[in-house]
């Protein structure tokens, strides 16, 4: 099978290319390399059956990064809501935008499967257990951003292809495109660096997915596709058990890495509001036994990384999205394309929520 991963060169896409790869798949990365590390696009060869350097906002590039696949997974753009708030037009445009003109591109191509990631961040703030039938509240830039994609792909591609939507649990554990600013990393990076964690609020419940689950998930979604009949899919990718509040994930932690002490802030963090619990029985319908790796495996991952200095300073901004993408976007080398379609795409946007982006 031929796959091509669209801003497949980050964090989840280097582990999810040699994944894919071993299974004997055709893997074509297209990324955009918008945080530069000295290793860019090294870290992905010899696994990555090609790659190219294109922006994933441009239609004609986008056209012919798809041409002949028989899948599409779009996993690019920006995560988290600090990142987003940066610049929320640029948000706009790679993390809906992108997906909506990749969609239209495969389309016009006949690719007959479509894979979306998106994230259970669409759910917000919700009392109770949230599923896929759950309506999506989202409470920020990145969150409004993927429910978006997730509509208009849908829409697009309505009749033409089969689409996947990939709603992730909050992603850990070690990956070669090492990102340290999610949770999991953040506190076990901190817990080695400082022998401190600290800790706002605790009672915000998170779902919790390992990257290589996320990569397997993605291979068995690839080799069954939804068929024409259903056409439309989306699966939260966790665990039920895998399902912890903040609180839970800092003492995992401290006790992983012996001396650790959690610094307790204010019981409520205003900056961060989300907090549901979220089923992830459909999946595991599907494919039983999917996302087996639990959380301590993880922090041990980062914690040995850390102690064997295969991580050596945690704070480097090729760490953590906020600080690359504002090094990147001082310098000058990623802004708002502003073209036609991402015009056209930004007016929905703004419709939808109020207009708040220029």
């Amino acid at each position: 099978m031929r796959v091509v991963l669209l801003g497949g060169a980050g964090y989840l896409g280097a582990v999810a290319t040699r994944h894919l790869s071993a299974l004997g798949h055709h893997v074509s990365v297209v990324d955009g390399l918008i945080y530069q590390r000295d290793d860019d696009p090294q870290h992905l060869l010899p696994t990555a059956g090609s790659f190219v350097h294109a922006d994933l906002r441009d239609p004609q590039a986008l056209r012919r990064a798809v041409d002949g696949a028989d899948a599409v997974v779009h996993m690019g753009g920006l995560v988290g809501e600090p990142a987003c708030a940066l610049d929320e037009r640029l948000a706009v445009e790679l993390n809906f935008a992108s997906p909506v003109l990749a969609a239209a591109a495969a389309r016009d191509l006949g690719v007959p499967h479509y894979v979306l990631f998106s994230s259970c961040s669409v759910y917000g703030q919700r009392e109770g257990t949230v599923d896929e039938d759950t309506d999506p509240h989202p409470l920020g830039i990145y969150a409004r951003t993927k429910v978006l994609a997730e509509q208009h792909v849908r829409d697009v591609l309505d009749g033409h292809a089969d689409v996947t939507v990939l709603r992730l649990a909050t992603v850990h554990g070690r990956s070669p495109r090492q990102r340290l600013d999610s949770v999991v990393n953040r506190m076990t990076a901190q817990a080695v660096a400082t022998g401190r964690i600290p800790l706002n609020g605790g009672s915000q419940r998170r779902p919790l997915v390992h990257v290589a689950d996320v990569a397997e998930v993605l291979a068995a979604v690839l080799n069954r596709p939804n068929g024409h009949s259903s056409g439309h899919r989306v699966l939260n990718v966790g665990a039920d058990r895998e399902n912890y509040t903040i609180a839970q994930i800092a003492q995992t932690v401290a006790r992983a890495v012996p001396g650790t002490h959690i610094d307790q802030g204010p019981e409520q963090d205003e900056a961060d509001a989300r907090d549901y619990h979220t089923s992830f029985g459909r999946l595991a319908s599907l494919f039983p036994g999917a996302c087996p790796t639990p959380l301590i495996d993880g922090v041990r991952q980062i914690s040995g990384a850390m102690a064997d200095h295969q991580i050596i300073d945690p704070d480097l901004p090729e760490y953590d999205n906020l600080k690359g993408l504002r090094a990147c976007h001082a310098a000058g080398r990623l802004r708002a394309m502003r073209s036609a379609e991402c015009d056209r795409l930004q007016e929905q946007y703004d419709r939808a929520f109020g207009g708040v982006a220029r």
